[in-house]
């Protein structure tokens, strides 16, 4: 009775799943009649199937397929009804953000007639990091001739710089005050009587002096010359290491004096930052989840991870139990005072639980793959029916002394959105033929963020 109530909450957890996956996906593929049409551009990266289309910001339809003819990615997608797709709209490919992944936008014209369906509309590549990055190569154009005036004007090439100059000016400043300085001292051994006389007329005066000269006094102005010097002397002392910062190549207006190359620097790191966000704009995911019943060996399950680096290349990861494992069988012989006798023991593990890693490529509509099919060294070919949302695959893996290698046929179709069926055949080269039904959740990069969004 428990094992039934635990069946039960598994087929209702899974329904829930389910339900809740084509809700939230309902967005991408949905309800609704949808009219196909189709464009070419001559970059598709970061452009996969199923990838958004938008009409004034709101997704609208989705991409059905991308196929290479000659140099150009012939791309066909299809729109909802409700939308007036007109002769004169234009189609363009957008980012969200600098490292947003990419979606088609369609912006509807003015013309009065319709587009029919299966027709071509003219795309528009302008946009997109791009075009972002190449107009940070003309700014950055500009920036090098601007710090190239910039330095000219500072210290030209083959010339004095002005620096330079002005303390060779303040040197010989100096030299005339000190002449200046023994001059006066002269005049004043001289006529030492005569000063002493005008001395004694600005007695007065010289109060007054006295009392301004007083750095006790905080009104005199002794008090305020000393508070211009303390500052002046802060200020002199910043402006010394400033020079020494220039004259070092450190800092900003430093390193613009002294390294030439600091433009071409600039444009190498977005050089970089370009490469770095196109490898990982590039990178797409796939995940199912399987379950269901063998006639033979009861309940299977399986899940799998797919990763692509490229549209052509992709690696599998997955985990795989069912209920029984294969059956084994092991012969002992005994030997007991001279008679022979041999035993025959057969043992079938429960709840085995195999592993996947593969690595495969895609050619076109075919893939081929190879490396560990549940637990064992095999491979295996698949043919995609896009048009159908079905796939075709073939496997050689397993060998068993007793029987040789499962040789499994199955076919995967979309019963409704990231639902799926799937029927497979094992060993279909013996007489212990048994057959696997099962169905399950098939998600790509774009489902996958409708579902995290929905709980994020």
């Amino acid at each position: 009775m428990n094992e039934f109530k635990v069946g039960l909450m598994a087929l209702a957890t899974m329904a829930a799943v389910v339900v809740l996956s084509l809700k939230i996906t309902s967005n991408q593929s949905g309800f609704g009649t949808y009219v196909a049409y189709k464009t070419i551009v001559r970059d598709a990266s970061g452009i996969f199937p199923k990838t958004p289309i938008k009409v004034a910001g709101i997704s609208a339809g989705r991409i059905k397929s991308i196929e290479l003819k000659g140099n150009n990615a012939h791309i066909t997608f299809e729109v909802l009804n409700d939308v007036t797709v007109t002769k004169d709209t234009k189609l363009r490919i957008r980012s969200v953000g600098f490292l947003g992944d990419k979606y088609l936008e369609l912006f509807i014209g003015q013309d009065k007639d319709l587009l029919t369906a299966n027709s071509y509309i003219e795309s528009d590549e302008g946009g997109g990091v791009e075009a972002l990055v190449r107009e940070a190569n003309e700014v950055m154009k500009d920036v090098k001739i601007i710090i190239s005036s910039v330095k000219e004007s500072v210290a030209p090439a083959g010339q004095e710089p002005p620096i330079k100059a002005m303390l060779r000016d303040f040197k010989i400043l100096a030299a005339n005050a000190k002449d200046v300085s023994e001059s006066l001292k002269r005049i004043v051994s001289g006529n030492e009587e005569k000063l002493n006389n005008i001395v004694a007329n600005f007695d007065s005066f010289a109060e007054q002096i006295a009392y301004h000269t007083d750095t006790n006094e905080p009104e005199s102005a002794m008090a305020d010359v000393k508070k211009i010097l303390a500052n002046a002397e802060r200020l002199t002392g910043d402006l010394k290491e400033i020079v020494a910062d220039i004259k070092g190549g450190r800092g900003t207006l430093g390193k613009i004096l002294v390294e030439e190359e600091i433009a071409d620097e600039v444009k190498e790191t977005l050089a970089g930052v370009k490469k770095m966000v196109g490898r990982v704009d590039a990178i797409r995911t796939e995940v199912a989840v399987f379950t269901g019943g063998n006639t033979k060996y009861g309940a299977d399950s399986f899940a799998q991870l797919k990763i692509f680096p490229s549209p052509e290349r992709f690696y599998l990861l997955g985990v795989s139990t069912s209920e029984f494992g294969p059956e084994t069988e092991t012969d002992t012989t005994r030997i007991v005072d001279g008679v022979t006798s041999s035993i025959v023991e057969k043992e079938r593990i429960r709840d085995k639980i195999r592993f996947d890693a593969q690595m495969g490529r895609r050619i076109h509509d075919w893939t081929i793959r190879g490396g560990f099919i549940e637990s064992s060294a095999g491979f295996g070919f698949d043919y995609d029916i896009y048009n159908w949302g079905t796939r075709l695959s073939a496997e050689l893996f397993d060998y068993r002394k007793d029987i040789g290698f499962n040789f499994r046929l199955s076919t995967e179709f979309q019963i409704w959105n990231v639902l799926y069926g799937r029927i497979a055949g094992e060993d279909m080269l013996e007489d212990n033929r048994s057959a696997t039904f099962s169905a399950g959740l098939r998600f790509n990069d774009e489902d996958l963020k409708g579902l995290l969004g929905f709980f994020l």
